[in-house]
């Protein structure tokens, strides 16, 4: 039988909006999760409006403020420009298939572009000229860096844009906090109380459908690939040199491999290329406004996700600080995570669901699907009862205690059922934490699992390998460590 899609919903739905995405002004995102598209500077531009007009200028001033800083070696005021650089949640954009998922910018990615921006050559001689220069000129600035960047510097005139559409809507708003956000007075960062739509807690920010894109033309990897290569190209063929070859037929052709070999893609390569040949660089950015201004350019709204590789999973789970500061983006992960990695075993996640008449609220639960593997041998073998998989994140720097794991069995009944797993960053004591986790059994009939980010990243490879016997005897041996 084919598993059911689940259709997330989205946020007209949640506000009763009896509209199609084609017919409103702004795009129609989830209501609790990611939808995988960017926001593109240049979609904004093509808008040809005074509001956008307003924010390319707001961006020019940004980067203009921040080269003059870098030229000046004011340190002071490169770090607050850049420091302040994080996701915005807010508008929920990312490769996530659950919640944001903390691949933008992170503390300490946020540390990297700062340190990538003071020690450019680009930068440095004010070569940098605008956003598009900073994607290619600027070592680990990719489309996605770019697009929290954008979202970050417009992120005032952002909020003015949802408000406007609450009301041409009539959506709901509310008074909550806006942090970081460019203040084009002050030449700072600031936070400020703004009314904005608000689902299940969490503030949204909505963004005009024209200014995102399933993929921004902006990248390194189609300036280097559609421009700098067919440049090359071309001169070396004209050149007849050593990387031309003469077919057959007498044509001469270069091949692009080779001259990937001997032009190998860099920021510095890019750099110096472009001082070389300004022309180029010229004509790349008027592609981007030609792009950017045709009329039938919408975004997919509905595209497939990038598949995030193990590795880069583990990365961000790394990339993400103990303690309640990062909490959210740790839960967000860890949603997307157990998604990817027990796939068919478990269905229909649901994030904070809320239970005993809303008195009470779980930080994830799912459905239990497994027909064969660890969840199906659960209530077959073991007699658990387990109809929903019961999952809390917790986000400590210190010990899993008592209190975090009863917290956990609380949310047990024999309806529900009595198993459940508990996610921390590491384990520091086992043998105690597992004592703790046998206290519940034996006092309640109920079950809990402990999986430390070490745990999550083991998975997470045998899911890149698609081992479903290994990802069911490691939570197995998970198990016999509570009942043997």
């Amino acid at each position: 039988m084919k598993k059911k899609q689940i259709i997330p919903q989205k946020l007209s739905e949640y506000f009763g909006l009896k509209i199609k995405q084609e017919d409103l002004d702004f795009l129609d995102i989830y209501a609790d999760k990611d939808i995988p598209l960017f926001l593109d500077p240049y979609g904004i531009s093509a808008m040809n409006t005074k509001w956008s007009r307003e924010c390319e200028n707001q961006i020019a001033t940004y980067f203009q403020y921040l080269i003059d800083s870098i030229r000046s070696g004011d340190k002071k005021s490169i770090k607050k420009l850049l420091n302040a650089l994080h996701e915005v949640n807010e508008v929920a954009l990312g490769y996530s298939s659950g919640t944001p998922n903390g691949k933008g910018i992170g503390p300490k990615q946020a540390k990297e572009i700062q340190y990538a921006f003071e020690n450019s050559y680009a930068a440095k001689s004010g070569d940098i000229k605008d956003i598009a220069d900073c994607a290619l000129l600027i070592p680990n600035i990719n489309q996605d860096k770019i697009s929290d960047i954008t979202a970050n510097i417009l992120k005032k005139q952002l909020v003015d844009f949802t408000q406007k559409q609450c009301k041409k809507y009539s959506i709901p708003m509310r008074k909550v906090a806006v942090n970081n956000a460019f203040d084009y007075d002050k030449f700072e960062f600031i936070s400020f109380f703004a009314e904005l739509p608000v689902i299940n807690e969490k503030a949204k920010i909505l963004l005009p459908v024209s200014s995102v894109r399933q993929d921004p033309e902006l990248s390194k990897d189609k300036y280097y690939r559609n421009f700098v290569l067919e440049f090359l190209r071309a001169e070396h063929c004209h050149a007849g040199d050593a990387l031309a070859s003469v077919l057959k037929n007498g044509r001469i052709v270069v091949r692009i491999k080779d001259l990937k070999k001997q032009y190998p893609i860099g920021s510095d390569f890019l750099h110096q290329f472009s001082k070389d040949h300004p022309q180029i660089l010229d004509k790349f950015k008027a592609e981007l406004r030609r792009t950017a201004n045709k009329k039938n350019t919408k975004p997919e709204l509905n595209p497939k996700r990038k598949i995030l590789t193990a590795n880069e999973r583990t990365l961000i789970l790394n990339d993400i600080k103990a303690g309640n500061k990062d909490a959210t983006n740790f839960h967000k992960i860890s949603f997307d995570n157990l998604i990817h990695i027990f796939d068919k075993r478990l269905s229909n996640p649901n994030r904070e669901k809320e239970i005993n008449e809303g008195r009470k609220r779980i930080d994830i639960i799912f459905d239990n699907s497994d027909n064969v593997g660890f969840f199906h041998k659960l209530n077959t073998l073991h007699k658990i009862k387990c109809p929903k998989i019961f999952v809390e994140c917790k986000n400590y720097g210190n010990e899993i205690g008592n209190p975090e794991i009863d917290q956990l069995q609380t949310r047990f009944n024999n309806q529900r059922g009595r198993f459940g797993i508990l996610l921390c960053r590491s384990i520091q004591d086992k043998k105690k934490l597992i004592k703790r986790c046998r206290d519940v059994l034996h006092d309640n009939k109920s079950f809990v699992i402990v999986l430390d980010d070490n745990d999550i990243s083991i998975l997470l490879n045998f899911r890149e390998l698609n081992d479903e016997n290994n990802i069911d005897e490691f939570m197995a041996k998970k198990l016999d460590e509570l009942i043997m």
